[in-house]
């Protein structure tokens, strides 16, 4: 838990800079409205009421990737990113409040598609399984084929055309069934490295599930006894981040109470963004000691994947395929959880492949969370920059700990026709690739 609330934090900004060289935004247009200073302005004058809750301000407020790579430099701890997402609440509760016209008449907000996800389709495991079994059918069926063929994408954004070009290959509704609840170790002649849950998020079990089905492979190869509870629900930075916090709470309830059951050493996640908002669960519960103090509990356990890996189990033997490799790390991983080498130290520990580190790799590539798509022209100019420093690599695999991070470096792939010479993977499915290769040699 952060030990000043966003209120408190922005008043200690002393602007003295330290935050600008590290702040993507700043770095690709140059204007102080782009930078940490700029919007911590913004919305204080915003959250003490000097200014109104505007459309200009809330543009601007929305062009924050909430990456924290200005908290990491900020020698005082200003936390940016807090600040931003208190100004949003604001404006999200001015937008939704109804609005009287006459004596009579009351006009209530508009509500959008990306309402109706955040409120009813993130939250509910089975609409997103629903959602699943859509894309499914469309990439299955010779649906996309024919509606590639027939030239309908022109008619969508282009971001939107670029998305679905490089969409991972959804599982059928029979891959997709829920995790089995207990996973023991793999060799259970060996003392467990530890009791884990598996946190397999929302989006990520949809689009990502072979990710998640191979990491709670991983973690049962390397030691550790995983439990998946079903009552699991999505982490709720999305939410968050948009300035839902009542949904965010709502989620962060169901959550704790589901791993409580779980009686765990520790709480497993391979999503950086998911990891980062589930260790920040106290401080959603400021004033709240019944919840407080069982959300520090949670948060306490939370542990990335790599991390808890490299600290405490123990990787098989391994074997690559003489490939040069480099890592692109989550923002939310590196700033926020903290791991900033383990991905990176697993993948250097696998023989037979050459590592290259990543030139600049403490900038953001433009994903955080959905704002590729909120954020198109900015988020291409960050990821064009970020794949410049790519192709300096030379790699012919792209690793990525984060689901957001690795669809945004795939889209990269994919916008400099790079298809045939890089492979994007989660280090999760990297790691397990090189387990079963070296399972493979040595069964022959």
């Amino acid at each position: 838990m952060k030990l000043l609330t966003a209120e408190e934090s922005m008043q200690t900004c002393v602007r003295c800079g330290a935050c600008r060289n590290v702040c993507p935004t700043l770095n690709i247009t140059g204007r102080e409205a782009d930078g940490p200073r700029g919007r911590v302005l913004m919305a204080r004058s915003l959250i003490e009421g000097t200014i109104p809750v505007n459309q200009e301000i809330k543009d601007q407020l929305d062009r924050c990737l909430l990456c924290s790579a200005c908290v990491d430099a900020c020698p005082i701890d200003v936390q940016v990113p807090d600040i931003v997402m208190l100004a949003k609440e604001r404006i999200a509760a001015a937008a939704e409040a109804p609005v009287q016209t006459d004596i009579k008449k009351t006009a209530y907000p508009a509500r959008t598609f990306k309402d109706y996800f955040f409120d009813h389709v993130l939250a509910n495991q089975k609409r997103l399984n629903t959602v699943g079994n859509l894309l499914w059918f469309y990439q299955k069926s010779g649906l996309q084929y024919v509606t590639r063929g027939l030239g309908i994408l022109k008619f969508f954004p282009e971001q939107m055309r670029q998305m679905e070009r490089i969409t991972p290959s959804i599982l059928p509704p029979s891959g997709r069934k829920h995790h089995p609840e207990f996973t023991p170790r793999t060799d259970e002649e060996k003392a467990a490295r530890g009791r884990v849950a598996f946190f397999h998020g929302c989006i990520m079990d949809v689009m990502f599930r072979e990710t998640n089905d191979n990491s709670i492979k991983l973690l049962s190869k390397t030691g550790f006894d995983v439990v998946t509870p079903k009552a699991q629900m999505c982490c709720g930075a999305l939410h968050h981040h948009s300035g839902k916090k009542d949904r965010a709470i709502e989620l962060a309830k169901a959550n704790i109470q589901a791993f409580e059951e779980a009686n765990v050493d520790y709480i497993i996640t391979n999503a950086g963004g998911c990891g980062a908002a589930l260790a920040e669960y106290a401080d959603l519960f400021r004033g709240d000691y019944h919840w407080l103090e069982r959300a520090k509990a949670f948060s306490a356990k939370i542990r990335d994947i790599s991390e808890i890996i490299y600290e405490k189990g123990e990787m098989p033997v391994t074997a690559g395929r003489g490939e040069r490799v480099t890592y692109q790390p989550s923002c939310h991983l590196q700033y926020v959880m903290k791991v900033k080498d383990a991905p990176a130290k697993l993948v250097k520990g696998i023989p037979n492949s050459e590592y290259v580190d990543l030139p600049e790799k403490k900038y953001c590539c433009g994903s955080a969370g959905i704002y590729n798509l909120l954020q198109p022209n900015l988020a291409n100019e960050i990821l064009d920059k970020k794949m410049s420093r790519v192709k300096e690599t030379e790699s012919a695999v792209l690793i990525t700990a984060n689901p957001g991070c690795y669809l945004q470096m795939k889209l990269g792939v994919y916008r400099e026709g790079m298809e045939d010479q890089i492979e994007t993977k989660h280090v999760a499915d990297y790691l397990m690739e090189s387990i079963e290769r070296a399972e493979s040699a040595g069964n022959q």
